[in-house]
């Protein structure tokens, strides 16, 4: 698979194979939708513990990297249905973010609000262990008590969308 590589502008400068990526080195974009419903809660997910990074660990629900010639939107588009197997419609674009360590890419984030029960979503089987909702302040404690349960940028991400 075809990733493109960008540099620090967020520019192209390249396509490499998915296995010739560098991490430490290469530059990647990647789409992400955070998910909150009308109580405030956020919808999780935990990655596989089969996952070659972060296994086990808890992150946002919906992210993957842009491939090929697509663009943010669509490979947020695409992931959601792909990972929580849901379509939407109705998003908003977020900020966008440049993570550095422990692999160096650009996340263009957007929002959406979903209130529908856990039982609605079909998680990816091979990416996903389980879905669940949390509550805004279950998750600061959380983060604050057992951080190493969530990925390494989770602290970064919820930034940018909650105050802790």
């Amino acid at each position: 698979m075809s990733i493109p590589v960008v540099n620090e502008e967020d520019e192209i400068i390249g396509h490499k194979d998915r296995a010739d990526i560098n991490p430490s080195v290469d530059i990647v974009r990647s789409a992400s939708l955070w998910i909150t419903n009308r109580n405030g809660d956020i919808l999780l997910a935990q990655r596989k513990y089969t996952k070659r990074n972060n296994p086990g660990k808890w992150s946002e629900a919906v992210g993957g990297t842009v491939e090929s010639e697509d663009n943010y939107e669509s490979t947020m588009l695409r992931e959601t249905e792909e990972e929580i197997g849901l379509k939407v419609d109705s998003y908003e674009i977020g900020p966008k973010q440049y993570i550095s360590s422990p692999a160096r890419y650009f996340v263009q984030w957007y929002q959406t609000v979903i209130d529908k029960p856990i039982e609605a979503f079909r998680p990816q089987e091979e990416e996903l262990e389980q879905l669940a909702w949390i509550s805004e302040g279950q998750f600061v404690k959380e983060l604050k008590d057992a951080p190493e349960k969530y990925i390494d940028e989770m602290q970064e991400i919820a930034r940018l969308f909650i105050k802790l």
